[in-house]
């Protein structure tokens, strides 16, 4: 229900059709609040009416009602005094939907509801048996994408803050973990709340463009409710055995809200929030990336193949526990436990075409990998409100994280290497926040923030790289250690005319220390090779302040925002230490304007400067595998960024329709440019920075349409891409690079009234990297599935993927088929399930790419055929 400016003497017109554009007759009725007599009446003909009121009211709001026999009524409130105003609608009857039992009628809820900033959706409406977790129903909410690699959510493209349990917080940004587990069946509605703030003091007050999903539950549903899930698997031709087994238990009272999983898969699941077999990153990594130092040495990754994600051979364990207790009226604490190992193994064979200047050759790595992650977590937050204006938060994080990874490499057919690289990162993380709600409209807040980060790496290579004659084995010896302090108090408030501004003042200490030590060893001895030794001190401490005001005129909405940094740097154990201390302006605008409801159109510029990363200041070398060392000439210059964007945005519920196109453009000023020397063996790459722009521009289009005359809904998502920046490659002088790249998908979802339909998407990727050169590769990729329900009881799903991952070489191309059928009996609590992965039994799977001088692809081995009986139980 919504409210709209309306007085005595005003026009009244407008239009009343179908959710199909038809127009109909209908009835307008206005009553007064509280009132059940009907004060006027309307009658629309042809779904077009135009009225002027006959009286006057006492009361400043009318209620104004759209009812048409067979559709369901429509409510909206009118409030306001502007004489002589003429107000024009729009309204969109949805058809009625009536089961008949025993002749008594029961009329279905709405499909969703909006009020404000919170768009509620009806699970019912939107569910048809086949979902089983919340994250099955998500990705069929218009208006919400999920990822298909990691499980984050998006609303109306922007990134979501978190999942909420009836308003509690339970699981910060590893909200996963509850979409992933959570049983559908437990869950009514689902919301989507808008300028989300956690803090209710702040509700009102701060500027938020933060976006969040709310469950609520079912209100007949038991204080303890959980699943057990058992998948065995058979006639595989994958050396480890099919095994699905997974639990979840939720509880809640007055007192506390848990939630527990426990699961272990060899089937290439992923059941944590934490992604160590894949490239994708979480938001909680982007959120957290200030708090850690970076890994010298990158851990090995393997590209995901499929939805099934049949290149991740896994044995996973992982285990959780999360609650809120309320101690008192006043004290809640909130707790979160992790657990997880895993052993990831992969057969990854890789091959470059070199090609710079005249000189062409080939190099190739067959990498037989044992990846072994091992983490125990623990989250600790204490909420105490100090009186009904005051809150105070404790924040604590311990996370204790190894990886152990074993390879073996045989390089160019003929060399063979044994490499182990241990990995242990341990994190503090403390947080103590103080907010008091000065007045209405006005609130400050005290933030401290306190953490250390230390991460150690070792690498240890057979036979030795540098001197194979003497030595057995080479030792890559790395130890970072991260300290990062920050203060900042705020004011936040909003002026009569609901204009929002805030004034921040703070300051940062951030210190960053890297030692590394390179030696060859054999039996007797062992040996420090030479320009290999970095013990260096990072030190970047900061005061800044920063103002923003948020101006809502008409249905524009402005925002500057200005900021100013007193910026000291010291780098130290470089052979020549360097500092500077500056002075740092960043300012911003971004402007905003509301065609109506659904839609608008932003516009966002910006200037700021970025510090450089430890990874770019040691000057001397670091053994990064069994071909590759890197250096830096180290240069503590800022980064100097130009930031331009816009935007529009559109997402209609009533017509099922969503709309997003943009751009953006990114220049930047000062770079690190690598300086690469390869050749058959080795690639020694040395980063330098130079005061010369780079520049990236993309473009993005997304489009989705339910058509109901053909009962099909369509998904349309583009992006285009084109990158400049330079490099030297064998001493070629710096050259200029552009990077382009082009994804074009298109998926298309029948819902017809029979017991089969099937979804399509069509991906079409396009890279090109030109320099001295042009390099360029396409690759398609198509996932058809079929969907046969048969009875309310019996769904089953048939899915063909076929991949060209290169179109100059046909011969890549893989095709997998799997199916899945599910038989839950009607008012039952279990239901069983039979799977079939990799039916066609494709041992290996082949991605291609380029870059400004090479022609790469990538072969990796995936899980065989299987076959998986499952069964089901919820309580």
């Amino acid at each position: 229900m919504s409210s709209i400016a309306l007085s005595y003497s005003q026009v009244i017109k407008g239009t009343v059709t179908t959710s199909g554009n038809t127009p109909i007759n209908a009835q307008i009725l206005l009553k007064e609040p509280n009132a059940s007599a009907i004060k006027e009446f309307i009658l629309v003909t042809k779904g077009a009416f135009a009225y002027q009121l006959k009286k006057s009211y006492s009361t400043n709001s009318l209620f104004l009602t759209v009812k048409a026999t067979g559709y369901t009524a429509y409510t909206e409130e009118i409030k306001g005094f502007k004489p002589l105003d003429t107000l024009t609608f729009k309204f969109v009857l949805f058809k009625e939907k009536i089961e008949y039992l025993d002749e008594v009628v029961v009329e279905k809820k709405k499909a969703f509801t909006i009020k404000e900033d919170t768009v509620t959706y009806n699970v019912d409406s939107y569910a048809d048996g086949t979902e089983r977790k919340v994250e099955d129903l998500l990705k069929k909410l218009p208006g919400i994408e999920v990822d298909s690699g990691t499980g984050n959510i998006s609303y109306r493209g922007k990134a979501i803050e978190s999942v909420t349990i009836e308003g509690d917080n339970l699981f910060d940004y590893n909200y996963t973990i509850g979409t992933k587990n959570i049983n559908i069946d437990l869950i009514e509605e689902i919301e989507a709340i808008e300028n989300y703030s956690e803090n209710k003091l702040l509700k009102g007050i701060e500027n938020s463009q933060k976006v969040a999903l709310n469950l609520k539950l079912k209100k007949d549903r038991s204080d303890i409710s959980g699943g057990i899930d058992i998948g065995l698997g058979g006639f595989t031709t994958s050396k480890r055995s099919p095994l699905e087994i997974a639990t979840n238990l939720l509880a809640i009272n007055k007192i506390h809200k848990s939630f527990a999983v426990g699961a272990y898969n060899s089937i290439g699941e992923n059941s944590s929030p934490f992604n160590y077999s894949g490239y994708q990153i979480t938001q909680e990594q982007l959120k957290d990336k200030n708090y850690y130092t970076q890994n010298i040495i990158p851990e090995y990754n393997i590209n995901q193949v499929t939805n099934n994600n049949l290149s991740n051979q896994n044995s996973q364990l992982f285990t959780n526990f999360n609650s809120i207790y309320t101690v008192t009226n006043k004290l809640k604490a909130k707790v979160n436990l992790y657990y997880l190992s895993d052993k990831i193994n992969s057969n990854q064979f890789s091959e470059s075409t070199i090609i710079t200047g005249d000189e062409q050759f080939a190099i190739f790595d067959d990498n037989y990998i044992n990846k072994k992650p091992l983490q125990y977590r623990g989250d600790l937050e204490l909420k105490y409100n100090t009186s009904k204006t005051s809150l105070l938060e404790y924040n604590f994080s311990f996370r204790d994280e190894t990886i152990d990874t074993e390879y073996r490499t045989i390089s160019n057919q003929e060399n063979d290497f044994n490499s182990l690289l241990n990995t242990q990162n341990t994190l503090f993380k403390q947080n103590l926040k103080y907010t008091n709600k000065v007045s209405e409209n006005k609130a400050l807040q005290i933030n401290l923030a306190n953490s250390f980060n230390n991460l150690d790496q070792n690498f240890t290579i057979n036979p030795s790289v540098f001197n194979t004659e003497n030595f057995n084995s080479d030792i890559q010896s790395n130890s970072s250690k991260k300290y990062n302090t920050d203060f900042k108090t705020v004011l936040l408030g909003k002026s009569k005319n609901n204009n929002k501004y805030s004034v921040l003042v703070g300051f940062n200490l951030d210190k960053e220390t890297f030692y590394s030590n390179l030696i060859s060893k054999n039996n007797t001895q062992q040996l420090a090779v030479d320009g290999s030794l970095n013990d260096i001190n990072f030190i970047k401490n900061s005061l800044y302040t920063q103002g923003s005001y948020n101006w809502k005129i008409g249905k524009f909405s402005i925002s500057p925002k200005l900021s100013f940094q007193q910026l000291y740097q010291g780098l130290k154990g470089a052979t020549n230490p360097l500092d500077e201390s500056i002075i740092i302006f960043e300012p911003s605008l971004s402007v905003m304007y509301k065609f109506n409801g659904n839609s608008y159109l932003n516009l966002n510029t910006g200037f700021n400067q970025n510090t450089q990363e430890i990874q770019n200041v040691f000057e001397n070398q670091v053994l990064i595998s069994n071909r590759m060392v890197k250096n830096n000439i180290p240069d503590i210059t800022t980064q100097k960024n130009q930031k331009y964007s816009l935007f529009y945005s559109k997402n209609d519920l009533f017509n099922q329709l969503a709309l997003s196109l943009g751009v953006d453009y990114l220049k930047q000023k000062g770079n690190y440019f690598s300086n690469t020397d390869i050749n058959e063996n080795a690639i020694k790459t040395t980063s330098f920075f130079l005061n010369e722009y780079t520049d990236n521009t993309s473009l993005f289009f997304n489009f989705s349409k339910l058509i109901p005359s053909i009962k099909t809904n369509f998904k349309i998502s583009s992006n285009y891409s084109i990158y400049n920046y330079k490099n030297i490659i064998n001493n070629s002088g710096l050259r200029d690079n552009k990077a382009l790249y082009w994804f074009n998908s298109l998926f298309l979802k029948t819902a017809f009234n029979s017991s089969i339909n099937f979804e399509n998407t069509t991906k079409f990727t396009y890279h090109e990297a030109v320099s001295q050169s042009s390099f360029a590769n396409k690759s398609l990729e198509n996932n058809l599935k079929l969907l046969f329900k048969p009875s309310r009881s019996l769904f089953s799903t048939i899915s063909y993927n076929y991949f060209i991952p290169n179109f100059t070489d046909k011969g890549t191309t893989n095709s997998f088929l799997n199916f899945d059928v599910m038989y839950k009996p009607e008012n039952k609590n279990w239901q069983w399930g039979l799977k079939g992965v990799n039916l066609l039994n494709n041992t290996s799977f082949i991605v291609g790419n380029v870059n400004e001088f090479s022609i790469n692809s990538q072969e990796t081995n995936l899980l065989g055929r299987c076959y998986l009986l499952s069964f089901m139980y919820s309580f």
